[in-house]
Formats: structure tokens, sequence, C-alpha cells
């Protein structure tokens, strides 16, 4: 049976996930409409703790529409009232908690050290006019938090006796690959927001060339968007591949993300080639986006059940 506190965290960080997982698609949305710079100053919008409509209208805003400064409000709402406070429960909670073991409590520093830099780098994204770095940093600090609040969660499993001996070298791989994950994930909200989404127009070459033309830069930035996702993908699969002997040892979360992984990757590739073909429709993007952060996950998840051999 469960312990109570077990149950506390798992409930908590279960919550604490999701919202995350929806502030990022929120991102997503923002960034695909353009709404970024709806709200020009920080942390209010246009000097309101709450933009109503009427007031919003009063000011006779052109540039942006009232559902994209409303969006962009939503966003920054779901980080500041619900994201950092329930952030900062589970951190006292475990920190407090003298049942709590160790690795959970280091996991809780580095979460209340997350929070603290998502919420200056989202500062910074709005005094920086949304310029692409900026935008790329503020998700790969999205996708940090949500990798540590996952774990927290994973950690409450005791799977101490369903651990996976693996190599030093592949232990290592799997990491890379998260870490490659993280990057593919954030080129493209570089791409996206540098404004060369449709650099290549053709699909999978680019403007029906094989390479792009080096003195576009915006066809480099395209491209090399491409190459990670296709370098992710090379290594992805020689990681299933040398597990795949391994596989009936896995408990059943590892054994469902272990399954999952190529199916992600052959939907996202449907979903880039369609990306292209359609000119990027909004939800097409948005989906885009949480198919990656569900790629994460599940190679995080099979992470959770690797043990390097001593």
């Amino acid at each position: 049976m469960l312990k109570n506190y077990s149950l506390i965290i798992k409930a908590t960080s279960s919550f604490l996930l999701f919202t995350i997982i929806i502030q990022i698609l929120l991102g997503a949305w923002v960034r695909l409409t353009g709404s970024g710079m709806s709200c020009p100053d920080w942390p209010l919008c246009y000097g309101f703790f709450f933009p109503s409509y009427e007031k919003i209208n009063a000011l006779g805003i052109t540039e942006y529409t009232y559902f994209q400064i409303f969006l962009e409000w939503i966003h920054r709402a779901n980080a500041a009232f619900i994201i950092g406070p329930i952030t900062i429960i589970l951190f006292l909670y475990l920190i407090f908690n003298a049942k709590v073991e160790k690795k959970i409590k280091k996991y809780s520093y580095y979460l209340i050290i997350l929070l603290g830099i998502q919420g200056l780098l989202g500062g910074l994204t709005v005094i920086k006019s949304n310029i692409p770095w900026s935008v790329a940093i503020h998700l790969a600090s999205a996708f940090l938090l949500f990798y540590i609040v996952l774990n927290i969660f994973l950690l409450t499993f005791d799977d101490s006796k369903h651990k996976i001996i693996v190599t030093k070298f592949l232990k290592n791989l799997c990491y890379i690959t998260l870490c490659l994950a993280l990057i593919t994930a954030c080129a493209g909200a570089f791409t996206s927001k540098y404004g060369a989404s449709l650099s290549c127009s053709s699909w999978p070459s680019c403007n029906e060339k094989f390479f792009p033309n080096i003195s576009d830069q915006f066809e480099i930035i395209h491209f090399t968007h491409r190459v990670l996702a296709f370098c992710l993908v090379t290594l992805i699969l020689y990681v299933l591949f040398r597990l795949k002997n391994s596989f009936k040892h896995l408990p059943y979360r590892s054994k469902v993300a272990y399954i999952l992984i190529p199916v992600i990757i052959f939907l996202q590739i449907i979903i880039g080639a369609s990306l292209i073909v359609f000119e990027i429709p909004i939800w097409m993007g948005i989906f885009h986006q949480f198919m990656g952060l569900l790629l994460f996950a599940s190679i995080t998840i099979m992470l959770s059940n690797l043990k390097e051999k001593s």
C-alpha cells in the first residue's frame, strides 16, 4: 500500500505536470498566432492586472485582436497563478517532510531554481520583444521544469527491483538522446519565431534541392531543424534496438513508453511534412509541439528504469 505522503506527491506532481503541458501548448499557440508581444509590458498587460475587453477597447489598440491579448494573458496567468504556487507548495512539502527520500528532496531544489529561472526568462522574453533566441531558451526552461516534475513523480514508485542494467555507454547515449530531443524542440521554436518555417517549401527536399542555399539564412535555419530531427530519430531507433532484449523486464509504464516512442516518431514525420504542405495550420503546429513533449517524456520514463552497470 502506498504511503500517504507518496500519494500526496503523486497527486500534486501529476497536476503540476498537466499545468506545465498546458503552459507549453499555450506558448506554442501564442507563438503561432504572433501574440507574443500582444501584452508589451510585464508582469502586467498594458498596465492592467486583467485586460478586460472594455479596458483594451478603450486604449484603441489596432496591432492585435483582443483574442491575441487574452491568449497571452492566459499564458502568463497559468504560470503565475497555477504553476508558480503549486510548485512552491510541492517544494515546501518535499523539503519539510522528514519522510521524503533524499533523492526526491534533491530534485525539489532543482524544481524551485527552475521556477525562478522560468519566471525571469518570461520577463526577459517580453523585454527582448520575443526575439527567437529568448523564445527558444524560455521553451527549454519549460521542458526542464517538466523533466524535474516528471522525475519527482516517477521517484514515488518503488522500482528498485525493475531496474535494467545497461552499460555506461548506453546510459549516456540515452541522456544524449534526451538532450537532443530538447534541442530539436527548441530549434523548432527558434525556426518558427525567426520566420523560417516555410523557407524550405518542399519536403523532404529543401525547395527541390537536397541541400539548402547556404547564402539564405532562413533556409539554413529551417534545414538545421530537419537535420537535428533526423539525427534524433536515428539515435532513438538505435537506443530502442539496443534495449529490445530487455523489454520484457521493464515495468509496465516503461513498456508503454518503449512502444509509444516509434509511434510518436512516425506521427512527427507525417506532421512535419504536413506543416509544409498545408502551410502551418495553427492546430497542427500546437499538436507538433505536444508530440515533441510527449517524446521527451517517453524517453525520460525509459531512462528512469535504466541502471548503469557497476
